[in-house]
C-alpha cells in the first residue's frame, strides 16, 4: 500500500518517500520496498473513493496500515433552487417572445395586462422557496457535524432533489415548499377506518407524501446497501413549509413515514447527536456529490 509518512526499507535500507508503495508490517511497524519482495510495480491501485471508504468503514485499521486519505477538498454543495429559477425564466421568455411576435407593438400592452399561467408562476414560487431554505440550511453548515447539500439530479430521472442534509444522526432528505395556508393533519376516514391526509389551507396535498419515496431511493442507490449497512445509517425524508402557517403550539408530524416540518423545526431535528463522527459526515457528503451532481 502507499505510505503516509517517509520510511526505511527494512531489507536493503533505502529511502521511502511519503507515497511509495510498501508491504507494511502492522505488528513490526515495519516497511519492505516492493523490490525487495518481488512483487514488482503494482498496476491495480485501488481508486480514491475506495482509499476513502476504507478509512471510513474501519478508521483504526486504516490508520495503522498507513492507508492515505487524501486532504478534504471542496466540496460542490450546488445551488438552492438553481433549476426551478432556469425552468421559470425559459418559460417566462418563451411567453414573452410569444406573445410580442403575435402582437407586435402592442406586445408590452398584453404582457402588462395580463397574467402568467398558473404552471409558470409556480416555477418561480417554487424556486424561491428553494433558495429561503437553502440560506437558512446554509447557516447551519460547519464541515464537522453539518452539511448541506442543495439541488442535486437523480440520475436516469429529470427529477430533482431540493435538499440533502448530512448530520451526526444521520441523512435528511428534504422537500421545501412554499405553500401558503396553514399546515395540518387530517382524518377523512369513517366511522370503523383512518385516513390521514395532509392539507395545507383549503388543498389536499397528500400526494407530496408519495413523491419523496423516489428521492429516498436514489440516496438509497447513491450509498450502495453495504454501506448503508455498515453504518446503519438512517434516511429520514421530510417535507418542509418554508412560509405556510401553523396551530399555536404545533408539533412535527409523520404520514406515511415522511415528516412535515418547518424550518426551525428541522434543524432541531438535523442538529441531535448521533453516531456518525465528524469524518464521516464529510465523506458521506462527498459520495453524495459524486453520485448525485448538481441540477
Amino acid at each position: 500500500m502507499r505510505l503516509r509518512y517517509k520510511a526505511t526499507c527494512s531489507a536493503c535500507g533505502s529511502e521511502l518517500p511519503p507515497g511509495t508503495e510498501a508491504i507494511w508490517d502492522r505488528e513490526a511497524k515495519k516497511a519492505t520496498c516492493l523490490g525487495c519482495t518481488g512483487s514488482g510495480e503494482t498496476t491495480n491501485e485501488p481508486p480514491a473513493i475506495a482509499i476513502e471508504l476504507a478509512a471510513l468503514a474501519d478508521p483504526v485499521e486504516a490508520n495503522a496500515a498507513e492507508v492515505i486519505v487524501p486532504e478534504p477538498t471542496p466540496l460542490d454543495r450546488g445551488q438552492a433552487g438553481a433549476s426551478a429559477r432556469r425552468k421559470y425564466e425559459r418559460l417566462h421568455d418563451k411567453r414573452e417572445t410569444r406573445i410580442r411576435d403575435t402582437y407586435g407593438r402592442l406586445g408590452g400592452v398584453v404582457l402588462a395586462l395580463s397574467n402568467e399561467p398558473q404552471s409558470t408562476r409556480a416555477w418561480g414560487v417554487g424556486g424561491s422557496g428553494e433558495e429561503k431554505l437553502g440560506v437558512f440550511l446554509e447557516s447551519l453548515n460547519n464541515d464537522e457535524t453539518i452539511i448541506a447539500l442543495h439541488d442535486r439530479r437523480i440520475p436516469g430521472s429529470r427529477a430533482n432533489i431540493d435538499h440533502i442534509v448530512v448530520s451526526r444522526s444521520g441523512i435528511y432528505v428534504v422537500d421545501a415548499k412554499n405553500y401558503t395556508g396553514q399546515v395540518r393533519k387530517v382524518d377523512k376516514g369513517g366511522f370503523f377506518s383512518l385516513d390521514y391526509r395532509l392539507y395545507v389551507g383549503r388543498r389536499d396535498c397528500t400526494r407530496l407524501v408519495a413523491g419523496m419515496a423516489k428521492q429516498v431511493e436514489a440516496i438509497r442507490k447513491a450509498f450502495g446497501q453495504p454501506l448503508l449497512e455498515e453504518f446503519e445509517l438512517s434516511i429520514t425524508p421530510v417535507l418542509c413549509f418554508v412560509d405556510a402557517e401553523w396551530k399555536l403550539f404545533a408539533r412535527p408530524f409523520q404520514l406515511g413515514g415522511v415528516w412535515i416540518e418547518w424550518p426551525k423545526s428541522l434543524r432541531k431535528r438535523v442538529e441531535r447527536e448521533g453516531p456518525l463522527q465528524g469524518e464521516h459526515v464529510r465523506l458521506l457528503a462527498k459520495r453524495l456529490v459524486s453520485e448525485l451532481p448538481s441540477a
